[in-house]
């Protein structure tokens, strides 16, 4: 990582695997400035991770949709652009009733690639639709990554 980057954690890119980086990347270019809430609101309502709506209606396969539920927008400085962070994510059961918490789990590890460490589930499964009948709805907290291992600690006496 650049060594220019400010210290502070919250103006740091957010570690996100490829697949979900790239689908939130595609997204954000599309999709009203931080500066318009309600605008952007919406469109995080209507639009999906996996692509555009009518695209994804075709497909039989498509079981669950990702809508970006909450996030936190940052401005490092003036100039510079705003770095987006994921806090929660809506994963819907496109069209269909709820299912269960390990259904969503599953397929945000599989078509997301975030692992089990990085999810938590929220213990509520929320039975009314997603925005405009969508579907019954899962909410998933993007934790950021675990801490690394601590470094082991020197013998005493002993040199580097």
């Amino acid at each position: 990582m650049p060594s220019d980057l400010p210290s502070d954690p919250a103006l740091q890119p957010q570690l996100l695997p490829d697949p979900l980086r790239q689908a939130l990347d595609a997204l954000l270019v599309k999709a009203p400035a931080h500066l318009v809430p309600r605008a952007r609101g919406l469109y995080f309502n209507k639009y999906p991770l996996e692509g555009l709506p009518e695209e994804l209606d075709g497909s039989p396969s498509q079981r669950f949709r990702t809508f970006v539920l909450r996030d936190t927008t940052c401005l490092p400085a003036e100039g510079e652009e705003a770095i987006t962070r994921l806090n929660e994510l809506a994963v819907v059961h496109w069209q269909a009733p709820q299912t269960n918490a390990e259904d969503y789990a599953a397929y945000v590890r599989q078509r997301w690639q975030l692992p089990a460490e990085r999810l938590q589930v929220s213990l509520e499964l929320v039975e009314e639709p997603w925005f405009r009948d969508g579907g019954a709805y899962a909410r998933l907290i993007v934790l950021p990554p675990p801490a690394g291992p601590a470094p082991a600690a020197a013998a005493p006496g002993s040199t580097p």
